[in-house]
Order: C-alpha cells, then sequence, then structure tokens
C-alpha cells in the first residue's frame, strides 16, 4: 500500500514538474509589462507572483499571535483585499 501510495505521489510530482516546465516556457517570450499584468515577474530564472504574501495561506498560529487571547476579528474589521486591519 505505501509503495503503491509514493508511486503515485511521484508520478504526480513529476507531471506537475513538466507541466510547470511548459508554462514558463510559452511565458518565457512574453514581455515584462504583460507578465505584470498577470501578476507574475521572473526572479533568478523562475517565475514568481509579484505579492506572493496575497497566495500566502494564512495560519491560525499567525492570526491569534497579532491579535489578543479570545478577541476574533468580525469579517468586517478586515480588508478582504490584503488583511489589514481596518480603523
Amino acid at each position: 500500500m505505501t509503495a503503491l501510495r509514493t508511486i503515485r505521489r511521484l508520478l504526480r510530482a513529476v507531471r506537475s514538474f513538466y507541466a510547470n516546465r511548459q508554462r514558463d516556457a510559452l511565458l518565457r517570450d512574453c514581455d515584462p509589462r504583460m507578465l505584470k499584468d498577470i501578476g507574475l515577474r521572473w526572479e533568478r530564472g523562475k517565475l514568481v507572483p509579484i505579492n506572493p504574501e496575497r497566495f500566502a495561506p494564512k495560519t491560525e498560529a499567525v492570526a491569534a499571535s497579532s491579535t489578543a487571547p479570545g478577541v476574533s476579528e468580525s469579517p468586517g474589521e478586515v480588508c478582504p483585499r490584503c488583511g489589514a486591519r481596518l480603523a
């Protein structure tokens, strides 16, 4: 069972590697302004998002450390776009 799961994960990783490689090859010829419109940029030969913090998963540990214990923020107190506290 574990060998089968390991093989599946390996195949999935190889498949995603080649899909990302093909995507990067297609975008390599794009103008930097066009990539900026998409929200991407080239950094040290890798395609990365312009604002990586927008795509980072928000964890409970980060949210708990930024607020007082036991205090929860209502959805209206946080900017839906950037996640910053509203005044």
